[in-house]
């Protein structure tokens, strides 16, 4: 028991900031649904005009704007009101094109198309600065830092706006195409271009609020509650930036495919495309970049450093072949093809650089003996030390990540409307883009335990090492449009493995090595491998009306009934995976953190194989298989091990077209997803460590019950 005397008058105002509980469930003694909230307006205007015969003018422009609230932010974040996210976008498109016919022969299409899409990402209280009403200092004099810095506190929900907000980026895209055709005898060619400028210009406050940690490991109360309550912080952190971004970057692509009839049932495909992706380069060269060699950050542009932290690559050719056979008449068709395809280059590895300093200035503060870190100054500017910073830096010779596809597919005609297709449909991800620490030490239980450059926190390299495989069988059935109906099943039996699914830390595994320097343990089953997939979906034109099978000439009722149409998919899909870990402020390997959104927990040892005869919500899996490993050391426990809730889905519709003239009709829409409101769970709790360990706390969205109205003319 506390004293009320002792009891700190901020750490007090910080903890009524929790709700009441609505529930006697222990670990989930609250539950809230509130409303999301989404607005999408859009505009097409497209004009055709023909110039002479063979020459035809294309102009389109497309206008789209949403404005989105989310009232959670995702996983890791506030799992109660009032820290959701408002994400209002803009997206334009202009495109002018000719088509040119100049002969039977030959065909050329030119385009000029640009695209605008500006996005923000906004703390639900932004504008309203929730640290003065508790208060807690500001870390940021900017305006729209504004809100409640991250608060985190041992077995309760996070506190506070999301950390990586407030965020705001316009993207343009100037595009320049040509593609021309030449048919000739039993040989089709066609070959084009295509160029691609890129710029983008945005702010990431990333930690602008900082963030404060109560932990039960603490060395005060051993209960971070306890620790608020006295006003004392295990640890803070935050950042003081000035790193707007300025990213510049182009592509040019060339291709040339032929196809070539060899014999009337026989058809071989192939070509070649070659695509130059230049590096993104800040237009000012206001970034830095890890450098190995001289253990050091250096400015881009500078000592030998290019100006996108790395070299481009200039040997991306990708080949494609294929080919089509009808062995025994039309009825029966053979198709199989491989294809190389290489990766766009996305701005989020370049912005990273962004992140270093001077631009970047992220501080770690922790209490000192007879200096405790207290919620009345958690981001203390005369911290008696100077703690090093964290690095992000770029392989040099980092290569444009391609996929290898191959597929083999047989169909075969079933009558006159009906199609059966199975397929084996497989590829292969090489130099995939990841990240690990080159500066994490070996786990030991010694302390203190240095890092390799000492200078340094952790220093998150960008590489070109990772790597996928992804296998399937596919088969499907399909009824073309016939007598009112069409229908279409479809079943998928896949397996896809990798040793990171995506560059950044995602909900069930943090796509970031445990241990940085045994990068063969992370291999797995990739965060999105769904084993099996059913689709089952239909369109049926009711049989009533006017022209119908019935009622055809019944007066009003006949007009009642006309133009009904009712269509349907259900979805059945197995769990994907999730990974085990310890909660990120448990660094049992005694190897340190990686900041920046990137994950890096340690994981468990495991003693069992986790899985139980009946899952449910409040058990998923077998907890008592997880169990903390020595201090010092890693757990053996691997990734994406365990299987998560599979998804199931019936979403139906019910049309009425009734025309109102030659060229108008009303359509009149009544949409139900999710119609029986399938309960579709999230995944669990994967932290060991946290008191609702292996529950689920969270569910996909219920049944939705939407009406429309159409006028077509």
């Amino acid at each position: 028991r506390i004293p009320a005397s002792r009891i700190d008058r901020i750490g007090s105002a910080i903890a009524a900031l929790y709700p009441l509980p609505n529930r006697t469930v222990t670990g989930e003694n609250f539950v809230s649904s509130p409303a999301l909230r989404d607005r999408d307006d859009r505009l097409d205007v497209r004009l055709d005009h023909t110039l002479v015969r063979s020459s035809s003018l294309i102009a389109r422009y497309s206008f789209a704007d949403r404005t989105l609230y989310e009232p959670f932010s995702g996983p890791g974040f506030s799992r109660i009101p009032g820290y959701g996210t408002n994400t209002p976008r803009r997206a334009q498109n202009l495109m002018l094109g000719e088509n040119h016919v100049f002969s039977s022969a030959w065909v050329n299409e030119a385009r000029f198309s640009y695209n605008r899409v500006a996005t923000g990402v906004y703390q639900e209280n932004m504008g309203q600065s929730v640290n003065r009403l508790v208060g807690l200092p500001e870390l940021s004099s900017n305006p729209r830092d504004s809100g409640l810095s991250f608060i985190n506190i041992s077995n309760y929900s996070p506190l506070g706006d999301e950390y990586n907000n407030p965020q705001h980026g316009v993207a343009n895209v100037f595009q320049v195409a040509d593609n021309t055709s030449y048919a000739r005898g039993k040989h089709l060619v066609r070959f084009g271009f295509e160029y691609r400028a890129l710029e983008q210009n945005a702010y990431r406050d990333v930690q602008a609020r900082g963030f404060l940690i109560f932990s039960d490991f603490a060395q005060i109360t051993g209960n971070g509650l306890a620790d608020l309550l006295l006003g004392f912080v295990s640890f803070s952190g935050g950042a003081r930036l000035d790193n707007p971004q300025r990213l510049r970057s182009g592509s040019w692509n060339l291709y040339l495919q032929e196809s070539y009839r060899l014999r009337p049932n026989l058809t071989l495909v192939a070509g070649v495309r070659y695509e130059f992706n230049a590096p993104a380069v800040d237009e000012h060269d206001r970034a830095s970049t890890y450098d190995p060699a001289s253990e050091s950050l250096i400015p881009v542009g500078a000592q030998g450093v290019p100006r996108g932290g790395r070299y481009a690559d200039r040997n991306d050719w990708a080949p494609r072949v294929g080919i089509a056979w009808t062995p025994w008449g039309d009825s029966t068709a053979i198709h199989a093809g491989y294809g190389l395809f290489y990766d766009q280059a996305a701005l989020a590895p370049a912005e990273g650089l962004y992140f270093n300093r001077p631009y970047y200035d992220f501080n770690l503060y922790f209490p000192l003996p007879g200096l405790p870190l207290t919620v009345s100054n958690p981001f203390p500017i005369m911290f008696p030390f100077s703690l090093p910073g964290s690095a992000l830096g770029l392989d040099r010779n980092q290569r444009t990540a391609y996929m290898q596809h191959w597929n083999f597919k047989m169909q075969r005609q079933l009558g006159p409307d009906r199609l059966l297709e199975f397929a084996y449909v497989g590829s292969k991800g090489v130099k995939l883009l990841s990240a690990r620490d080159i500066n994490q030490p070996q786990a030991s239980p010694e302390q203190p335990n240095p890092r390799p450059v000492p200078e340094f926190a952790d220093i998150t390299f960008e590489e070109s090492r990772a790597s996928s495989s992804y296998h399937s069988f596919q088969a499907s059935f399909r009824r073309r449009y016939r007598a009112g109906v069409t229908a279409q099943v479809s079943y998928t039996l896949a397996k896809s493995l990798d040793n990171a699914s995506t560059f950044f830390s995602s909900s069930g595994d943090a796509n970031f090595p445990q241990d940085s320097w045994n990068l063969a343990a992370e291999k797995g089953r990739s965060n999105f491998d769904a084993r099996q997939r059913l689709s089952v979906s239909h369109v049926y034109e009711l049989p009533f009306g006017p022209g119908r099978r019935y009622l055809s000439n019944r007066g009003w009722i006949s007009a009642l009934l006309a133009g009904w149409s009712t269509s349907g998919i259900i979805t059945l899909q197995t769990g994907r995976p999730f990974t085990v870990a310890l909660l990120p402020e448990i660094d049992i390997s005694n190897t340190g953190r990686a900041t920046l959104g990137f994950g890096a927990n340690d994981r468990p040892d495991r003693i069992g194989d986790g899985e139980v005869q009946a899952s449910r919500s409040e058990r998923w899996f077998d907890t008592g298989a997880f169990v903390f490993p020595r201090f010092g050391c890693f757990g053996n426990s691997g990734r994406n091990i365990l299987d998560g809730p599979g998804y199931k889905d019936v979403s139906v519709s019910l049309v009425k077209n009734t025309a109102r003239g030659e060229n108008l009709n009303l359509q009149f829409r009544a949409e139900f997803f999710n119609s029986f409101n399938n309960t579709n769970f999230s995944l669990p709790d994967v932290f060991l460590g946290s008191p609702t360990f292996g529950r689920i706390l969270s569910a996909q969205s219920p049944r939705r019950i939407q009406f429309g109205l159409k006028l077509i003319f």
